[in-house]
């Protein structure tokens, strides 16, 4: 890991280089690739999600095969039952805390005149869920759980066919009732969703992670169908000083690490002892870890100390790159909160590790990434939603607002505007 020093006078030139290093190992060829993708499914449909299902995927399908038939998805298989109890309070407490998130209808009467907000569940969605090693039953459930309390009634799943379905998938697709599941893959199955086959009903707006194609996909149907988010490499700051334990920081890091390569992990410390204890905490650990290569290199390539002289400035620091996640171990966490304006996730205290809002507590883990916490929130309820404005006048608030209505409208040259108003007055 780098290690930046605040006191030095280009600290945030360099910074931002460091930061901006992800980006620039975008492929920029996969916008063309993509591109033909789409194009391809717009014109066959489901031949072309046979052919890249055998081109990519190596599994060769027929169009009855695209969906996950009724017999799959009720098979007896065996499952770990600890497993699935976790996954069911997880469930159980994301919905909880989620449904406090949904909003009331706002009405105003004033003047004679009635204003109204008024919220509408999104009539359909899909969710990209990958497959393979890259499976994560989490994502599943942070997605459907706030479609379903928004009310949606039609929620698709599309996943890269696989030889063998993970049989947690399975279960977790009958315990969220998703009765809709294809097998479709990359940029062809966001393609899919967005402008429909034969075999697969367009959706409205779409929901999930995926490696780079599924990204651009979404970037380029925005507009033919919603998006979420772009998600970029998960990324973490983890804010400690020496009365912290190393051991603990290191964790913290590495499990943000072990994502991807791509993924970043801050340090941002007072002590350089400290830090140094952290790096050697992270040696010693990952000696044991399955993805100890992925860990490495993510943690070489992109992990960052940043030397503080106190902790005064670091709401600054954090502020500037916008973290996916912020973890202020430090126990002078309530000086630093209120200061915090740009971060997805914050978590307080030494106990509160990043790991139980990617699964448990109730929170969602789909955050933006890549800086978008500037401008934009994490997943919930509202992002399966619409609101519209409904607006009730009587004669008594229309010769009111008429003359004021007719001036701005003579203002913009908008004469139609204003003919509107003249119309009913001449009535």
């Amino acid at each position: 890991m780098k290690i930046l020093k605040l006191n030095n006078k280009d600290f945030y030139d360099v910074l931002k280089r460091n930061i901006n290093t992800r980006s620039s190992k975008i492929d920029h060829n996969i916008d063309i690739k993509v591109r033909k993708i789409i194009q391809d499914v717009k014109k066959n449909g489901d031949a072309a999600l046979i052919k890249y299902a055998k081109k990519f995927d190596k599994i060769e399908l027929n169009k009855k095969e695209l969906l996950l038939s009724k017999k799959t998805l009720n098979q007896n298989i065996k499952l770990d039952k600890n497993i699935i109890n976790s996954f069911k309070k997880a469930i159980a407490n994301i919905s909880l805390f989620h449904k406090k998130q949904f909003p009331s209808i706002i009405t105003q009467k004033k003047n004679n005149v009635i204003l109204q907000s008024q919220f509408k569940p999104i009539e359909s969605v899909g969710l990209y869920v990958p497959g393979g090693k890259a499976f994560y039953p989490s994502s599943l459930i942070m997605n459907v759980v706030p479609a379903k309390i928004a009310g949606v009634k039609r929620i698709v799943c599309v996943t890269p066919p696989n030889h063998e379905i993970n049989p947690y998938f399975i279960a977790l697709l009958r315990e969220l009732k998703i009765k809709e599941t294809y097998f479709a893959g990359g940029a062809q199955g966001i393609a899919a969703l967005a402008l429909g086959t034969k075999t697969i009903k367009a959706v409205n707006k779409i929901f999930g992670p995926g490696n780079a194609f599924v990204a651009e996909a979404k970037k380029q149907l925005f507009g033919t169908v919603g998006i979420d988010l772009i998600a970029g490499p998960s990324e973490i700051i983890v804010v400690a000083d020496k009365k912290n334990n190393p051991k603990w920081v290191a964790a913290d890091l590495m499990a943000q690490a072990e994502h991807d390569i791509n993924a970043q992990s801050i340090l941002i410390t007072d002590n350089l002892t400290f830090a140094k204890e952290v790096l050697k905490n992270i040696e010693y650990l990952n000696k044991n870890m399955l993805k100890k290569k992925t860990i490495s290199r993510s943690l070489n390539c992109n992990g960052l100390i940043l030397l503080v002289n106190n902790f005064k400035n670091c709401a600054d620091i954090i502020n500037f790159i916008a973290p996916e996640h912020l973890h202020l171990h430090i126990k002078s966490y309530k000086r630093i909160l209120p200061k915090i304006s740009n971060a997805g996730g914050i978590f307080l205290g030494e106990y509160s590790a990043e790991a139980f809002g990617d699964y448990i507590v109730g929170t969602n883990h789909i955050l933006p990434t890549s800086g978008a916490a500037k401008f934009s929130s994490g997943l919930g309820v509202l992002d399966f939603m619409k609101r519209s404005s409904i607006v009730q006048m009587n004669s008594k608030s229309f010769q009111d607002l008429s003359n004021d209505t007719k001036n701005m409208a003579s203002i913009e040259g908008l004469e139609a505007h204003k003919m509107s108003v003249t119309i009913r007055q001449k009535k």
